[in-house]
């Protein structure tokens, strides 16, 4: 499957529908991330603690799927030397029509986070990600390519979805019912039927997989690198929400090796 394909084209209809993470930020917010305060987000409610990112000023910080006008303009105006890589040109062009609009040196451009051949070894000091790691089936190709590019004492950046949410049906979900419906680990590929893969191609919604926090979490420690903080999130469905309080996790991680 195209995966990548076809969450290109479904984040281009999601930022052509104004998705909650496809609206461009204001002057307000922008002025604030100037003055010290630069409120971004790794999960849907709550923004990053102010420890994580208060030594991205004049590092060198990658942004990965995170277009859309926000973190790369937020971070941007907070003073960091910012790269967002995004699979949509739609959402890359927000971030860039944004960055002229306040007059930024970040910049933004389309790619797939999981291949970053133009991006040269070592060159970053933070990656950061929001939970755009739900996007793709299978993380070793991310995690080769974060690793590759973070210099040592890097700090990556990341939030995920609980893989818990994955097990509800999403038609009853909407309706404000909680019932379970698939096992775990959950991919919109492998779990659903066939007739439904193809409408969802046909209509562009995007395609997720829940991961397992042993597959999310392992294979960072096995590379040397060392959980500095954690936080959870809400999901801003008050249907979730009121049944699970860990609904999105957010994590700090220090790259401690070459």
């Amino acid at each position: 499957m195209e995966e990548a394909k076809y969450n290109s084209a479904a984040w281009d209809e999601e930022a052509r529908k104004g998705n909650y993470w496809t609206l461009p930020v204001n002057e307000d917010e922008v002025q604030k991330a100037k003055n010290g305060e630069p409120f971004v987000r790794l999960t849907p409610a709550s923004y990053v603690k102010s420890s994580w990112i208060e030594g991205m000023k004049g590092k060198d910080v990658l942004l990965l799927a995170s277009a859309g006008g926000q973190q790369t303009v937020l971070l941007s105006a907070f003073g960091a030397n910012v790269l967002s890589i995004d699979i949509s040109p739609e959402q890359v062009k927000k971030d860039n029509e944004t960055l002229r609009k306040f007059a930024l040196n970040g910049s933004a451009i389309v790619g797939d986070m999981c291949s970053l051949d133009t991006v040269a070894s070592s060159s970053f000091d933070y990656v950061f990600i929001p939970h755009s790691i739900n996007f793709i089936s299978r993380l070793d190709g991310l995690y080769s390519e974060v690793d590759r590019v973070l210099k040592k004492n890097g700090h990556f950046l990341f939030g995920t979805a609980n893989p818990v949410l994955y097990i509800f049906d999403e038609k009853k979900e909407e309706k404000g019912k909680l019932k379970v419906k698939y096992t775990l680990p959950f991919s919109d590929e492998r779990s659903k039927s066939r007739k439904e893969v193809e409408r969802m191609i046909r209509e562009k919604d995007t395609f997720e997989s829940s991961h397992t926090l042993d597959s999310i979490l392992s294979p960072l420690f096995e590379r040397g690198y060392h959980l500095i903080d954690f936080y959870s999130d809400y999901s801003l469905n008050d249907t979730v929400d009121s049944f699970i309080h860990d609904s999105f996790l957010a994590f700090n991680f220090l790259k401690c090796r070459l």
